[in-house]
């Protein structure tokens, strides 16, 4: 694993091609552009017929906020994070807060319990 500091440049919050809530933040590592996120925020509920968000979804938006340092989601671009991956081409396991100890792992943000 490496860390590395990275500019968001871009993100997303919405729907995506296929109708699926979402969100994603470009990530540029001095020129290595990375994507992060990409999780569905949303499921397809058979009972209602279309889909519904996830309980941990906007748990998961503040979450982001919250390590980034920022109080609204169109302030996250032009921050600066910390980015653990598995080096230059690899897939970005983590984000962290530029100077505090602050981390979001999405994989473990969403295997965990609601507390």
């Amino acid at each position: 694993m490496t860390i590395q500091n990275a500019l968001i440049t871009n993100t997303f919050l919405g729907y995506e091609d296929h109708g699926i809530l979402t969100f994603s933040l470009g990530l540029d590592g001095g020129g290595c552009y990375v994507g992060y996120g990409h999780r569905a925020l949303d499921e397809y509920s058979e009972k209602l017929e279309k889909r519904v968000p996830v309980d941990k979804s906007l748990a998961c938006i503040a979450e982001v906020l919250h390590v980034v340092g920022v109080k609204k989601w169109e302030d996250l671009k032009g921050k600066y994070v910390r980015v653990e991956s598995h080096g230059l081409g690899g897939s970005v396991t983590k984000i962290g807060h530029i100077i505090e100890d602050k981390w979001l792992d999405l994989d473990e943000f969403f295997s965990k319990e609601r507390q």
